[in-house]
């Protein structure tokens, strides 16, 4: 077994909007490096000042350099049937497969980290930074945030991980595979396990009454299954363990839509092992309250409102739209105290609340939300029917043509706010592909 040890540097954190600057692989057979990859890319883009002062990769630098596109099928054929290993590696490995995704190619490989092997290999190191761990285990790593560089010394971490775990095949010190606890069910056993793709999606957990009791997202579902199946002393988890009969699981390709998933499981479902907890918590929300006959919008715990119209993770993200909504309609946001709790609301004096403020506070457009497949030529929909999620599903992008039929969406989902705010965080951080107003 072969494995593509990788770095890169970019433009920046994001997949979507970030683009590759440098490459370095090191091909390893498991004994030693066989084969290397490194080059400058040109990214066709300006590289921000303060990744220059990180990186020291200037735009003089790759100007001259070759494109990604120049390149791909090099790296394609480099790092063919082996395993991609990296430092937090869906970081490398994700700007690698969107590069690829971007020129209408699939890039599919299985997939090792060094930071969680080294948690396995190393316990209690106080960090597993790559700098921080190269010092600690006497690893020498000089020009940090090169990419040949990092990659050296991500390789010589990897020889140390596979030396201390030589007796172990790496898939099981990744996975756990080895110590999963055995099920009392003929429908899951490890074959089944291992035939489940390590790619974004949902996972759900039932037991013998087909009641839904686990349900998350994750961007390597294999991995956190064979995780949540690895027993430890909790009781908890020796309850979960014990319990499961079958093993449901979507790949969605979209890490929006998982998550839209798992939480509209958690919400509408309750799974005893969720404990009411699912990756994105809603802690304030907006609804409308009647008071000496007059209507306003009010910000507060999410808790204390059954039937909220909007929420929010943050205090201050409530704060903020509740203010913008108020700059919008040309009317103040104003604050009580109610005990130790401070109520702020947005005042509309005597005006009554009619369809237009509620639309000014509220929004009402409809749109398809677009985002990357399960492969290259497939898109992911999500349909927003004035503010609300309603439905999901997959398509070829090449068959959109500017038409849309939401009726081909087969994922529904149930109205839950914390779906919308779930939604807006994503395009907040410009981690989709595109909207299309309907």
């Amino acid at each position: 077994m072969n494995y593509c040890i990788v770095d890169i540097e970019t433009t920046g954190g994001s997949q979507k909007t970030g683009k590759i600057t440098e490459i370095a692989a090191y091909l390893h057979d498991g004994n030693r490096v066989i084969d290397k990859f490194t080059t400058l890319i040109n990214p066709e883009a300006i590289i921000p000042p303060f990744i220059t002062n990180l990186t020291r990769i200037s735009n003089e630098m790759v100007a001259d350099a070759p494109k990604f596109e120049d390149v791909a099928e090099e790296f394609d054929r480099f790092s063919a049937n082996s395993i991609f290993v990296a430092h937090n590696v869906n970081f490398d490995y994700g700007f690698i497969r969107e590069s690829f995704r971007k020129l209408g190619k699939d890039f599919k490989r299985k997939k090792l980290c060094t930071v969680q092997l080294a948690r396995k290999a190393f316990p209690d190191l106080p960090s597993y930074s790559l700098g921080k761990i190269s010092q600690q285990l006497g690893i020498q790593l000089d020009g940090h945030h090169r990419a040949e560089e990092d990659v050296k010394a991500t390789t010589q971490l990897f020889e140390k991980i596979l030396s201390k775990n030589q007796q172990k095949g790496l898939f099981d010190v990744q996975f756990g595979i080895d110590h999963i606890a055995p099920i009392r069910s003929p429908y899951i056993d490890l074959d089944f396990i291992k035939s489940i793709p390590d790619e974004t999606g949902v996972f759900r957990f039932y037991d013998h009454t087909d009641e839904l009791i686990y349900s998350k997202r994750s961007a390597e579902i294999l991995t956190a299954i064979c995780q949540k199946l690895t027993p430890n002393e909790t009781k908890d988890s020796k309850e979960l363990i014990d319990r499961v009969y079958r093993i449901d699981y979507n790949i969605t390709g979209s890490g929006l839509l998982a998550q839209l998933m798992e939480a509209n499981d958690v919400l509408s479902n309750r799974p005893k092992f969720n404990h009411g907890r699912f990756s994105m918590k809603s802690h304030y929300a907006l609804s409308i309250e009647l008071e000496n006959g007059l209507s306003k919008v009010v910000l507060d715990r999410r808790k204390k409102i059954e039937n909220p119209e909007m929420t929010f993770s943050s205090f201050y993200e409530g704060l903020d739209y509740l203010r913008a909504s108020g700059d919008k309609l040309g009317m103040r946001t104003k604050s009580v105290q109610k005990g130790k709790t401070q109520i702020h609301f947005l005042d509309f004096g005597d005006q009554p609340f009619s369809e237009n403020l509620y639309r000014g506070v509220f929004p009402s457009q409809s749109s398809l939300i677009i985002d990357e497949g399960m492969t290259a030529s497939e898109r992911t929909g999500i349909w927003i029917d004035e503010g609300a999620v309603r439905s999901a599903g997959q398509f070829e992008w090449e068959t959109l043509n500017g038409s849309f039929d939401k009726e081909e969406l087969s994922i529904q989902f149930d109205h839950h706010p914390e779906l919308e705010m779930i939604t807006r965080h994503f395009i907040a951080k410009d981690r989709i592909e595109k909207i299309i107003s309907i």
